[in-house]
């Protein structure tokens, strides 16, 4: 069930003989892996809203809601040797292994507080160890989707990607729903079974090829090749060759304009529009405009779907035209910043549902981007690289984004905010196009657009 697609599921040509990637809903190996995905995807979106309520229930402490939270950005650190030991040995090497240590961490975890225990520091590792699980397993899958679906490696991407977005949706929802059956603790061993569908899915045979035998071998003599030469240059230490591997991915990200652009855009948004613009959107929700917790929930979830509907429009057409994704999604965002520092509730409403669809529409192309221009021999690398600088991105919003509001006031602080997802937006209109490459980009079977 690994093989090829069949020919009803290739690239097909429109009028103009131009070639554009099916939908990925069409091949039933497809379905049956995003399947497996979504259930471990809800999964993990019950264990981030229980688990902090849990703790606060336990301890009424925010330090330690705090510290285990941090336990996912810790883990981002291991995303570039995640990264090189899939582009040496292929992805399968981290797909069943992340799920496994998930699934041990998570029953060590829910041992812990069956029995009372609310120690913070044996409940940071086990949360430690569930994110370290979870980076493993996510690059291992999302590395491996061109050789699973070549016919339509982006759209399976961004389809993918879509149905992560759906997820953290349902999760919260599963909560509610279930909470008085089943407390925090059996939501927590809820997620614990989740981890057993990607397996489930791997033992029905759908999962990464195998590494190419030629392509490891010269990854091996490459590999050694650099070791003797770092062991001859550093007496014997492999740290050079380490580098030099990842200097690789690196490379492959600072030649392509268009990945540069993307980097960019990302990199705004994780600063501008991260968690620290949540905390704050939800301040002003309370605080200026008076709603209850009931009402403000509802218009979370209402930028949570725009959220959603925004990656749609861009995983699910046909053609894909990334530059112009970007320029227009990281524009309705910066727009929608500016818009919260006005005093107005109906534009406030407006900026938060187009903000969360131009969001999502970046957030759509840049994964979808990864996996077209990054070339297979260093998309590990690569994309372990992007996920590092994003995440440390991504730590500065809660803590710009407050201090910003002590010092300037709120609506100051949007529009600051705003002049840094400008700032993208200005980087991606000027360094997006591809140089000698088109700037429209079609999707088309591999290598059909070069």
């Amino acid at each position: 069930m690994t093989g090829p697609a069949s020919a009803g599921d290739r690239a097909q040509p429109t009028a103009a003989g131009e070639q554009y990637e099916p939908s990925p809903f069409r091949n039933r190996r497809f379905v049956v892996f995003a399947a497996g995905n979504t259930v471990n995807n809800i999964g993990e979106a019950v264990y981030a809203t229980a688990l902090p309520l849990l703790m606060y229930e336990l301890t009424g402490s925010l330090a330690v809601m705090t510290v285990l939270a941090g336990a996912v950005p810790v883990a981002l650190l291991l995303a570039p040797p995640f990264g090189m030991a899939t582009d040496r040995w292929g992805p399968r090497v981290l797909v069943v292994p992340g799920l496994l240590l998930q699934a041990a961490a998570a029953l060590a975890m829910n041992l812990l507080l069956r029995g009372g225990h609310d120690d913070p520091a044996p409940l940071f590792v086990c949360a430690l160890l569930l994110a370290v699980g979870g980076t493993a397993y996510r690059t291992g899958w999302m590395t491996g989707i061109p050789g699973m679906f070549p016919e339509c490696k982006v759209r399976a991407r961004g389809t993918l990607n879509s149905l992560f977005f759906a997820s953290t949706l349902i999760g919260p929802l599963v909560v509610t729903a279930a909470l008085p059956w089943l407390d925090y603790s059996g939501l927590l061993w809820f997620n614990l079974l989740t981890f057993f569908a990607p397996i489930a899915v791997w033992a029905m045979g759908i999962h990464p090829p195998p590494a190419s035998p030629s392509h490891t071998a010269a990854d091996t003599e490459a590999g050694d090749a650099t070791d003797a030469g770092a062991d001859s240059a550093a007496g014997g230490s492999r740290a050079g060759a380490a580098s030099s591997k990842l200097a690789e991915g690196w490379r492959a990200i600072r030649d392509d304009h268009r990945i540069l652009a993307m980097l960019a855009a990302q990199i705004a948004l994780g600063i501008a529009c991260g968690t620290g613009l949540n905390a704050l959107i939800v301040y002003e929700l309370g605080h200026r405009w008076e709603l209850s917790a009931r009402e403000a929930a509802t218009a979370l979830t209402l930028m949570n779907v725009c959220m959603l509907a925004g990656n749609l429009l861009v995983a699910q057409r046909k053609r894909f035209h990334p530059r112009l994704s970007l320029i227009l999604g990281m524009a309705v965002r910066t727009v929608s910043l500016l818009l919260f520092a006005v005093p107005s509730w109906p534009l406030f409403l407006i900026a938060l549902a187009l903000g969360a669809l131009g969001q999502g529409a970046v957030l759509s192309t840049a994964v979808m981007m990864r996996v077209k221009y990054l070339p297979a021999a260093v998309l590990g690398r690569a994309s372990g690289l992007l996920w590092l600088l994003t995440g440390a991105a991504a730590l500065l919003s809660p803590v710009v984004t407050p201090l910003l509001g002590n010092v300037l006031g709120v609506p100051r602080t949007f529009l600051v905010l705003g002049v840094v997802s400008g700032a993208g937006l200005w980087y991606v209109c000027a360094h997006a196009a591809p140089g000698r490459r088109p700037t429209a980009i079609r999707v088309g079977r591999e290598g059909s657009d070069r």
